[in-house]
């Protein structure tokens, strides 16, 4: 049967032929003219070693060896690339990540934001591994504060080691003394952690604990990725030119500083943030912050074509600025996912995630998972099933008795409409306004009813292995 599938273009070239060429050109002219701060000093003696210009923190870079380190990225990518995959159709199924960043979490009982504990983190972690049936794909969604700073890290690596199938995803080094216990974790896990993330403070500063850890045990790694999150209009310009001159500065610049002291291969990708001034905050969940993610797309695929994914998979994030679960969060959040999924998103990270990174909410994951859901009915479209049945026969049998009692009613009903697990569609004359149940508690009913199902914890000889080292760190960071 034919399947008349949904499409719109939302998609669109932001950079005119020959742009990000002269925004490539103006980023040279910032490293050469205003320079990349380097917070490291050995950093800034090897990079003066290598033939760098270096006055104070800043290094200053010659446009002709930024080339040439950009000439060597290409060179490794093209021989190390692999045979494009054939015959790969899409298969309209859409996936959700939660954010791994929070540090409260709304309480369900209480109705309130409170701060993670271990306890807490545990429960989410059990709902999110139960919650792969729906095609959600996360560990531990967040850090918990009832241990001391330097073990919170190797705590979420260790809470969802412990209780998720998926075990513990990237490493985000927040604490550069919690990463070789995280890294022991990985290798018991069979999962070893060889590439670490590095994060350029905006404007054009290279600083912070993910230098040093990639400073520090970059003799264990194999790669190092470089990114920036640079607010348009607050730590970056407000016409995207200007701020994509500068986004790409900075992450260019520790691109080169990263390859010539570690000597790691080094990727990079810049990543422009809406921003409100009148708050003095990001704004995810904007309509900027969708237009940026397409305008991140186009620049990362002039310099890196062979990661650029398909348009929309750039601007998959459906993180928002809405603090609670309720109106907000679920308008932003499906303005994010629709628009992204109509131009072929198939993944969207920031499920359950509210206030930027600060909040996890399992009701508010449950309405994620609803919209998706509801969207992935959407992009499906529709069978017109022509030659399902004797349709002037069936009309003839509909009006002589039901339609609903028709076998090809029956046949097909399920596969026709979705069919929602917390959206309500009830008459409200059937049960009464006050008898019904407000979506917040069916969603909340629906959370304990997921974790109460849940099975999976690691097993006895990796479990036993994982909490002697993270009884080493207790022991040993406290």
């Amino acid at each position: 049967m034919v399947r008349v599938a949904y499409r719109h273009q939302l998609a669109r070239d932001f950079l005119a032929p020959g742009q990000a060429e002269r925004i490539h050109q103006t980023a040279l002219r910032i490293l050469h003219e205003v320079g990349l701060a380097v917070a490291l000093e050995s950093a800034r003696e090897e990079m003066a070693a290598r033939g760098f210009r270096v006055c104070g923190e800043r290094v200053y870079f010659e446009p002709q060896a930024v080339e040439e380190y950009l000439a060597e990225l290409r060179r490794r990518h093209v021989e190390g690339a692999q045979p494009a995959a054939q015959g790969q159709a899409d298969d309209g199924k859409l996936h959700l990540t939660t954010g791994v960043y929070a540090y409260h979490v709304h309480d369900l009982d209480a109705d309130r934001i409170v701060p993670y504990t271990t306890e807490k983190l545990i429960e989410m972690t059990k709902l999110v591994d139960v919650l792969a049936e729906r095609d959600v794909h996360s560990p531990a969604p967040g850090y918990p504060l009832d241990v001391p700073p330097p073990l919170q890290p190797i705590a979420k690596y260790r809470v969802g080691a412990l209780y998720s199938r998926q075990g513990e995803g990237p490493v985000d080094p927040i604490s550069a003394e919690s990463i070789p216990y995280v890294m022991e974790m990985a290798e018991v896990l069979g999962r070893p952690l060889r590439s670490l993330p590095v994060y350029v403070f905006s404007p054009l500063r290279l600083a912070g604990e993910s230098l040093l850890a990639a400073m520090r045990f970059r003799h264990r790694l194999e790669s190092i990725h470089v990114s920036d999150m640079p607010s348009v209009g607050g730590t970056a310009p407000v016409l995207p030119f200007g701020a994509l001159a500068m986004a790409a500065a900075e992450v260019l610049g520790a691109f080169v500083t990263l390859s010539v002291v570690t000597g790691l291969p080094v990727d990079f990708g810049i990543g422009l943030h809406a921003f409100d001034l009148r708050f003095g905050s990001m704004v995810f969940g904007s309509p900027e912050a969708y237009l940026y993610g397409q305008l991140n797309a186009e620049i990362n695929e002039f310099y890196a074509p062979w990661h650029w994914r398909q348009r929309g998979q750039a601007a998959a994030g459906i993180h928002v600025r809405a603090n609670f679960p309720g109106a907000q969060a679920a308008a932003e959040k499906a303005t994010l996912m629709t628009a992204g999924a109509l131009i072929g998103a198939r993944w969207f990270d920031g499920a359950g995630i509210l206030a930027l990174d600060e909040v996890f909410s399992a009701e508010q994951l449950l309405v994620d998972c609803e919209i998706k859901d509801l969207l992935e009915r959407l992009i499906a479209g529709l069978e017109l099933g022509e030659e399902a049945a004797d349709w002037v026969e069936e009309v003839r049998r509909g009006v002589e008795g039901s339609f609903m009692a028709l076998d090809s009613t029956l046949d097909h009903y399920r596969s026709t409409y979705w069919h929602p697990q917390l959206f309500d569609r009830g008459f409200l004359a059937s049960q009464g306004f006050e008898g019904r149940r407000k979506l917040a508690e069916r969603a909340r009913d629906m959370v304990r009813a997921y974790v109460a199902r849940h099975e999976y914890e690691l097993d006895g000889t990796r479990r036993r292995e994982v909490d002697r080292i993270w009884e080493r760190a207790v022991h040993e960071l406290t």
